[in-house]
């Protein structure tokens, strides 16, 4: 039997161009990720059986079967493709981050089981033959592969680690409980005038978490927060509560939300303010994580 963490990925900015030709945007984005605090698990048991039954469970006594068109199954299915192997046992996702929440939950799930299945049944293929594999999968899929802070451009096929040193930033993230998918944000994005000065750009250096943070905060921004705040006002009201508690240099949206995230000088910090947004915002729901690479935390196999 294998398992691993699926963690939440998080946009520290997210610049976004005017769509092409083909209706996609240029994107621009520094992704970071949570440790095993903010994260889906996943589990396989291999059988002899020629067969694959893929189960989620949701914390609660339902255990649902979802279909073909899981990105999940989806990513095993080109796992198989790619390496003309048949998976066959029981997977499991142990879902535990939000949906359609601007935090990659489906993404890492995938990501996470490609990595699981190519260690765990010897596959052989390296990180980067694993993230070209993932390309299809969607935009957020091979920078999930890739586990630790990376530059996401193109329309999401391009991920580039960062030459510096990696940022290890004391956080909360938290989801209001509000669903906000991504299809009507860009449309809003688009409706309210897309940046017409859309370039790449380089992060900040990387000196200490609060300076690193500030800097973020001062000359990088979330291009999709302005539309989703405009579709689901009560964003806004979650923002502003993070931003006024103590401790915190950056507080941002992360993807095209409704999951917000700040940056804290300690974890202790972080924790005090996940006490007092979980008592304004009693339907929502937060994760105190250090944000950097992945925690994948693989359990039974080594990646």
């Amino acid at each position: 039997m294998f398992a691993i963490h699926a963690p939440a990925k998080v946009n520290l900015y997210l610049h976004v161009g005017p769509p092409g030709d083909d209706g996609r945007h240029p994107l621009d984005s520094l992704v970071v990720f949570a440790d095993a605090r903010a994260a889906d698990r996943i589990v396989f048991a291999p059988s002899s059986e020629p067969s694959l039954t893929f189960q989620i469970s949701n914390g609660s006594n339902e255990v649902l079967e979802p279909d073909e068109s899981n990105l999940v199954l989806r990513a095993v299915r080109a796992l198989e493709a790619a390496s003309g192997v048949r998976v066959s046992g029981t997977l499991t996702l142990e879902k535990h981050l939000p949906i359609a929440a601007g935090i990659g939950g489906g993404s890492a799930d995938a990501a996470a089981v490609l990595l699981m299945l190519n260690a765990g049944l010897s596959l052989g293929f390296d990180r980067k033959q694993l993230m070209e594999i993932a390309v299809p999968l969607g935009g957020d899929v091979p920078a999930c592969v890739a586990g630790e802070p990376v530059l996401m451009r193109g329309d999401g096929d391009r991920v580039e680690p960062l030459k510096a040193p990696h940022p290890v930033l004391p956080a909360l993230i938290f989801w209001p409980g509000l669903a906000c998918p991504t299809g009507p944000v860009f449309r809003k994005y688009d409706a309210m005038g897309p940046r017409a000065d859309f370039a790449e750009t380089a992060p900040p250096e990387f000196l200490d978490p609060m300076t690193y943070a500030a800097q973020l905060s001062a000359y990088y921004q979330n291009d999709l927060e302005a539309p989703a705040c405009a579709l689901i006002p009560e964003i806004s009201d979650v923002l502003s509560a993070l931003r006024a508690t103590e401790g915190q240099s950056m507080t941002a949206l992360s993807g095209s939300g409704a999951t917000c995230f700040a940056i804290y000088d300690t974890e202790m910090s972080a924790r005090s303010a996940a006490f007092e947004m979980e008592r304004r915002f009693p339907a929502g729901r937060a994760f105190i994580t250090q944000l950097g690479a992945a925690g994948f935390d693989p359990e039974g196999f080594s990646l």
